[in-house]
């Protein structure tokens, strides 16, 4: 049976974001190929708990990578990134043992194929003889690359720019080295493809369970829910929860009296500490999605940066729960303003958007999304082509090497 070992930037349970929702699709696909080996990094027991629990439960085997559990390098670390070549964003994490661990697997077990979840795992990936699937969650150097929506400092548009073309250097030698790369956009193919055009790349869509049953409250007067989840600790989300307190909160209270932001995800540095006030709730990691759903009348998702498609916005779809949200933060997906979400991009927009798709207009709303996420986002689908897509490369591998 062929040996697969696929290095993610966390243990992927429980699934409580975006990202970890595409990493498990991925597992499951590679359990169709062969045996599934798990190389994920821990800095806590309740890492290691969680990582012992999705192998007991998926049938995996797990490998526990060392890393940094405070991942802030500080101007000296990461000016020393820098010269050295690298990116601070996509190293910061790890150490030497980890890129020790990771040559040690691969010296052990000589896997047939080799998955890299993401850019983030790039650094502690060497160079290797099998062949290698580059799993891209975004293009990552291109959300660096892009322009905020608030102006920044000197020194963090230095940085950033800084940022974003040493990432474009490590991206582009996995999309040359890996013998398939997937994107979960057609824009984000796009935009690899210019970053290496020789590459092999496809793109696979996010998706989530369509079987899901709708769950979303429906409005009948009163004070207003509004859900938004997301890992605090990825910038778009904060500068997003951000904008939501700051700037929608006051004029949605004002037109909805009472309205509430509930805020899930993790924020292991506190960074949205000081957005506590009347009408916020910042409830950190959950061990279930599904109630907060089932006790929330819209999500609301003011995005201006990041890249990919947004699971958030896909399983708000799945569960019957109307969205309102940015342009930035409905890209990628093929879901069309004022028939499967209402767009806005400032708070009077917000304000309308929401007495839209909570009137009588609702279940039309959800109606058409849900049916969306069945036709075009569905986990099947995905899995499936996400396993073809590593068969392939063992196949290209396979026949290259005759």
């Amino acid at each position: 049976m062929p040996r697969i070992l696929c290095i993610s930037p966390y243990v992927p349970h429980p699934v409580t974001h975006g990202g970890g929702i595409r990493t498990r699709l991925l597992l499951e696909s590679l359990h169709g190929l062969g045996q599934v080996h798990l190389a994920a990094p821990v800095t806590r027991e309740q890492d290691r708990a969680d990582a012992q629990y999705l192998a007991d439960a998926e049938d995996l085997i797990a490998h526990e990578l060392p890393a940094k559990a405070d991942l802030s390098s500080g101007k000296i670390g990461k000016v020393a990134h820098w010269l050295r070549g690298e990116s601070e964003m996509l190293a910061r994490r790890w150490t030497q043992a980890a890129k020790s661990k990771v040559a040690e697997l691969l010296r052990t077990y000589r896997f047939d194929l080799v998955v890299a979840d993401g850019a983030h795992v790039l650094p502690v990936l060497p160079r290797i003889a099998a062949p290698l699937v580059f799993h891209m969650h975004n293009v990552e150097s291109a959300i660096l690359a892009r322009e905020p929506s608030t102006k920044e400092p000197l020194q963090s548009r230095v940085t950033r720019r800084i940022e974003a073309l040493r990432t474009a250097r490590v991206e582009r030698a996995a999309l040359a080295a890996a013998a398939m790369s997937v994107t979960v956009s057609d824009r984000d193919r796009e935009i690899a493809l210019r970053l290496c055009p020789t590459a092999r790349v496809i793109s696979v869509p996010n998706a989530v369970n369509a079987n899901l049953p709708a769950v979303g409250c429906a409005w009948t007067g009163g004070p207003i829910r509004l859900l938004f989840v997301g890992r605090l600790d990825y910038p778009p989300n904060l500068e997003a929860v951000t904008e939501l307190v700051e700037q929608h909160l006051p004029a949605l209270r004002d037109a909805f009296p009472g309205t509430t932001v509930r805020i899930v995800g993790e924020d292991s540095h506190g960074a949205a500490k000081g957005l506590q006030r009347q009408g916020v709730e910042l409830l950190g990691r959950v061990s279930d999605l599904m109630p907060h759903y089932a006790q929330s009348h819209a999500a609301f998702v003011p995005l201006r940066s990041g890249g990919g498609t947004r699971l958030k916005i896909l399983e708000a779809f799945a569960l019957g729960l109307p969205v309102a949200s940015t342009a930035v933060g409905s890209e990628g997906l093929a879901a069309q303003d004022s028939v499967h979400y209402r767009r806005f991009e400032t708070p009077a927009e917000g304000v309308a958007a929401l007495r839209d798709l909570l009137g009588a207009n609702r279940d039309a709303y959800v109606r058409r999304a849900k049916e969306l996420v069945s036709a075009s986002y569905s986990h099947t689908a995905s899995v499936t082509a996400l396993r073809a897509a590593c068969a392939s490369a063992m196949a290209i591998a396979a026949t290259a090497s005759r």
